[in-house]
């Protein structure tokens, strides 16, 4: 069986830094003789486009060849990607790899996957067979959209710090750091907000959400471990929502948080876990999907999971 890459570059992500893992990754592609095509992503959204086009191209594939979908950027890249090949509807989808050149690369985290490229690279190469993972999808009813995430979607205070950030020019300089410097800037921005919380037969209301987090995995803002039991592996989603705090609070909500997860305890944090939920905000705020603003908007968001199938092999540790 032969495996032939198609590679999208997104230069930009992390400032360029989605540039120089690919300038370290190309000549190692070269050496081992791999095939490979590539394009480098223009625009937002060029990434979408790219890889619906490259999975509808190849809907009758060569015997004996497997087409894989190489993505280089950070998670909105990959985002983008995964939604290419969701809008070509095919039956047998084309796997997807990724290398992180991104500023949070929160993905490689949750699936515990190298972030240095050429190990990264080997865990694609290396790889032997299409391995499936839990992905998530929404319907916002409103706006009649449909989203596929691999991270997580966020609405108030989390998705405040990431729409400050990607406006910031110090997102690629200070990589994870970025999100952490926007945090009192979010907070002093983000009021609280009336949210409804549906799951199978029960109904929570809450007149001041702060911070509202559907999470695929445990990581968010580049290495925060929000939910430190979400597992990419599983089908089910967690959910995190936290009332108006005062700043006293947050204080003691982040020690929690860096005392392993203690902060699922507090009072002013609820904590759900579903394969499905259904969010209701009737108010405008920000909303985000892995670290990319989705809109200022009202919101009635379905969520549910499902599995795609990628190309990587976390147990490969070194180059190869």
């Amino acid at each position: 069986m032969t495996t032939e890459y198609y590679i999208i570059i997104n230069e930009l992500a992390g400032s360029g830094h989605g540039k120089a893992v690919w300038e370290t990754v190309k000549p190692l592609l070269e050496q081992r003789q791999v095939r490979f095509e590539y394009r480098v992503s223009a625009y937002a959204g060029h990434t979408t486009y790219l890889a619906t086009q490259y999975a509808a191209a190849h809907h009758h594939r060569q015997p004996g060849v497997t087409p894989v979908l190489l993505v280089i950027g950070g998670d909105g890249t990959l985002n983008e990607a995964l939604n290419g090949l969701m809008a070509a509807h095919l039956a047998d989808p084309v796997p997807l790899a990724y290398i992180p050149g991104g500023s949070g690369n929160d993905f490689a985290r949750g699936l515990g996957m190298a972030t240095e490229p050429a190990t990264a690279l080997a865990q694609v190469l290396n790889n032997m067979r299409a391995r499936p993972l839990n992905v998530s999808y929404y319907h916002e009813t409103l706006k009649n959209e449909h989203r596929y995430f691999v991270n997580n979607v966020g609405l108030g205070f989390d998705a405040q710090i990431v729409d400050d950030t990607n406006r910031s020019r110090q997102k690629g300089r200070l990589g994870r750091w970025a999100y952490l410097s926007n945090t009192l800037k979010a907070f002093n921005e983000q009021e609280g907000f009336p949210l409804a919380v549906h799951l199978d037969r029960q109904r929570d209301s809450y007149r001041h959400a702060f911070l509202c987090t559907v999470s695929n995995h445990p990581y968010f803002g580049g290495g925060v471990k929000i939910l430190p039991d979400a597992d990419i592996y599983d089908d089910q989603l967690e959910l995190i929502v936290i009332e108006e705090p005062h700043w006293w609070t947050v204080l003691w909500l982040f020690a929690l948080l860096l005392m392993g997860g203690r902060h699922l305890n507090s009072r002013f944090v609820h904590h759900y876990r579903a394969k499905q939920l259904h969010l209701l905000v009737n108010s405008v705020e920000v909303g985000q999907m892995d670290g990319q603003t989705i809109g200022n908007r009202n919101y009635d968001l379905y969520f549910d999971t499902l599995t795609y199938p990628f190309w990587i092999d976390t147990s490969v540790q070194g180059q190869h």
